[in-house]
């Protein structure tokens, strides 16, 4: 079902969509100018900020497309990115009422400052520096709507909460036609196996290379159709086409790990791993984090591997983002927090300077021969 609203009204929306997509490279505006063109007049409106670039980000967009779709009212979609999140004043809150953020909560101080700017805040997550974030929390605003369950996934939670969201305003039993819905509820539940790092239905493996094979924009201002894609995803031809990329990726995979090399983490801090330059394969870097946590554990380190790559979108070299993977019973998240990323216990990120990172570097002991 396509999302259906009076020409007058869309019209407008459009407008303003297309302007603020400009100011930022398709991913959020910080140009003031364009901010100035949107009516005075607040038309009722919601926006649904969600983690990008993320399966699991996109996914829980998607519930939310599924709900505002059905019910015909009026939605913002902003892609929100972890190394450069979106600022309160990046938003149009004069035509936002409600707010929306899904598997992402933004840094410390975001959520409470748009709830003092809007309506209302409805928080769903699943990332235990997000629980951490709000249990510390001394108090939180009224209109801040908070739900937080690490056993889900954030595409699940959202899932959940918007069929709930439909069916209690009595309009019926499902956001999806009948026809659809057990083709849908797969689609989500691979997606939250995957993100949660279960592996237990069949053939989850290939339907993460299958998806990854598919390169889909995840960013619906640059991919307007983005949701219209993922609905006619059909979960067995992913796994299909990812049958037949996984060996060629693993491939790749052995090639990066070849070239690992022993990091302090924090400068020793917290303890030492292994770590890879991963800026050719950075689509991989789950899959890739996890067997090289498994080497470094291997050679008696510490059962974690960092994924290091460059972000293209931040246009510098003197910025890495290392994305931290682990096994068994370590914990990323500490080493994440400390420099100011967050995520799972199995599965965290940062940024750091290239600088820094130099010097986390072991030196590798020079070979002697008699």
């Amino acid at each position: 079902m396509r999302y259906v609203q009076p020409p007058t009204t869309i019209e407008k929306l459009k407008k303003q969509s297309n302007l603020f997509t400009q100011t930022r490279r398709n991913i959020v505006s910080t140009n003031k100018e364009a901010m100035e063109v949107y009516p005075t007049k607040k038309p009722t409106s919601s926006a649904v900020l969600y983690h990008y670039p993320c399966p699991d980000g996109v996914f829980a967009a998607l519930a939310a497309h599924l709900y505002f779709s059905a019910t015909s009212r009026p939605v913002l979609f902003f892609p929100n990115t972890v190394y450069n999140p979106i600022k309160h004043e990046d938003l149009p809150l004069d035509i936002i009422d409600d707010v929306y953020l899904l598997d992402f909560v933004g840094p410390s101080g975001f959520a409470e400052k748009l709830a003092s700017l809007v309506k209302s805040v409805i928080i769903l997550d699943h990332h235990k520096t997000a629980v951490e974030m709000f249990s510390l929390s001394a108090s939180i605003a009224e209109n801040v709507t908070k739900l937080l369950d690490i056993e889900r996934s954030g595409a699940t939670i959202a899932y959940d909460y918007f069929k709930g969201k439909y069916m209690e305003k009595g309009l019926g039993c499902g956001l999806v036609p009948v026809d659809k819905i057990e083709q849908v509820d797969q689609l989500f539940k691979y997606v939250e196996d995957i993100d949660l790092w279960r592996w237990a239905l069949p053939n989850s493996k290939a339907f993460s290379s299958g998806m990854k094979d598919l390169n889909i924009e995840y960013n619906v201002r640059a991919n307007p159709t983005l949701f219209e894609q993922l609905l006619a995803l059909d979960p067995q031809s992913v796994i299909n086409q990812g049958m037949i990329s996984l060996s060629c990726k693993q491939k790749l995979i052995n090639e990066v790990l070849d070239q690992s090399y022993e990091i302090a983490l924090g400068s020793g801090i917290y303890g030492h791993c292994l770590a890879v330059n991963a800026d050719s394969v950075s689509e991989l870097r789950s899959e890739l984090g996890h067997q090289l946590a498994q080497k470094s554990r291997d050679k008696k380190l510490r059962s974690i591997g960092a994924v290091v790559y460059r972000v293209p979108e931040l246009e510098s070299d003197e910025l890495l983002k290392i994305s931290l993977r682990s096994m068994d019973s370590e914990d990323t998240t500490p080493v994440s927090q400390a420099f100011g990323g967050g995520g799972h216990q199995h599965a965290s990120s940062f940024m750091l300077s290239s600088a820094e990172f130099e010097s986390w570097k072991i030196p590798v002991k020079a070979t002697t021969h008699s």
